[in-house]
């Protein structure tokens, strides 16, 4: 890789960290090409980008990047000390939670992939942090649980207003039913 390259490279991870909502490392050693392909391909459907780096270039870009988002300098650092070994960094500016459970589910189909750690909104997060992020709801279930809490008043308010004249409608019927056994 000339010089130029390189400079391209920092570029591109400087971007991408910098957006980035989430940020994953990875260990992909023993997976297959096969393997990688498919892990890139479910990260791509869930919105995420992965790249395995060169890690010299993923220190500068990540310092960078997260110094300018105002990480702090002993997060920083952790961050930067997991990317030793070859490395795959896995980033989304959408949703944190999406890349988290892919390669967390990735990983325990494939015991070869190890998780090192990651970076959400300016605090590193060990493997087991990573982990426990897979667990919590994503955006689309969050986003549709407080819709339901906000159409629950509504709701409930037709309800008590439709009450009342479902109440007169069954006591007319039950007074025309009665009326009818009198009659007949």
């Amino acid at each position: 890789m000339n010089r130029e390259e390189k400079k391209t490279e920092v570029e591109f991870l400087g971007k991408a960290l910098h957006g980035a909502q989430v940020a994953l490392c990875a260990d992909p050693r023993g997976l297959t090409v096969m393997e990688v392909t498919e892990l890139r391909k479910q990260l791509f459907k869930a919105g995420s980008g992965a790249r395995v780096v060169k890690n010299s270039l993923a220190r500068i870009a990540a310092k960078d990047a997260f110094t300018k988002r105002g990480g702090k300098d002993g997060e920083i650092k952790k961050f930067v000390d997991v990317l030793h070994g070859p490395n795959m960094l896995v980033y989304s500016d959408a949703d944190p939670v999406a890349p988290a459970r892919v390669i967390s589910g990735f990983a325990k189909d494939h015991q070869n992939l190890k998780i090192k750690g990651g970076w959400v909104d300016g605090t590193f997060i060990d493997s087991a942090g990573v982990e426990t992020l897979s667990k919590m709801p994503g955006r689309e279930e969050t986003l549709a649980r407080l819709l339901a809490l906000i159409a629950a008043p509504a709701t409930q308010l037709v309800r008590l207003l439709a009450a009342p004249g479902t109440q007169v409608v069954r006591a007319l019927e039950a007074h025309r039913a009665n009326l009818e056994k009198k009659g007949a």
